[in-house]
């Protein structure tokens, strides 16, 4: 992902580390056939293609999200030998505040809540949470939502990269395992690093 141009010395790209199985799907149409084509196999494997037309809705509601935020990429967690699902997505996207708005003055706004500032070796890390409440079928369903932001290196930076991490729960969900899942989105943004 070129990000800058070379001639800069600056980063031209970045890593992170997903955990075992996780996969990064293209926020296309292409990208939402595969993953279209990934459910429908795992529900047949589970013998449950009764599920295919709600799955295939829930992608239909999540790709229209993430085309809305102007995603690029999206990391699914992949299945388990446990059978355990991870309910978690994390969303990437590349992003350039206003003329004249520093990254940090832009992840405030955007974040609309407070931001905190996680200081990293290779520069500052923007994060801020929320709850979101789903609507229609999906009212039941609430996620929290955890948004980390990446400027690019340099002293008045305003591109970077953003990740919105989504954990969706019910009511009824144990509180511990919400908690380990927002220390696990945690823990993969630690590993990010400019290229």
């Amino acid at each position: 992902m070129d990000l800058t141009q070379r001639a800069t010395g600056a980063p031209t790209g970045f890593h992170i580390m997903m955990p075992p199985g996780w996969t990064r799907f293209i926020v296309d149409d292409e990208g939402k056939r595969q993953l279209v084509a990934r459910m429908s196999a795992r529900l047949k494997n589970a013998g449950r293609p009764d599920l295919d037309a709600q799955a295939r809705t829930l992608i239909e509601v999540q790709w229209r999200r993430l085309l809305s935020i102007r995603a690029s990429a999206v990391y699914l967690p992949g299945e388990r030998d446990d059978e355990v699902l991870t309910p978690m997505s994390i969303a990437m996207k590349q992003f350039v505040s206003p003329p004249d708005v520093t990254f940090e003055s832009a992840m405030r706004s955007l974040a609309g809540r407070r931001v905190d500032v996680v200081t990293a070796p290779w520069g500052p890390i923007f994060r801020w949470q929320s709850t979101e409440r789903g609507t229609g079928e999906l009212a039941e369903v609430q996620s929290r939502q955890i948004g980390y932001g990446f400027p690019l290196p340099g002293e008045h930076p305003r591109r970077g990269l953003l990740f919105f991490t989504s954990i969706p729960a019910l009511a009824d969900t144990d509180a511990t395992m919400l908690g380990a899942l927002a220390e696990l989105s945690d823990s993969i943004m630690e590993t990010f690093r400019w290229r």
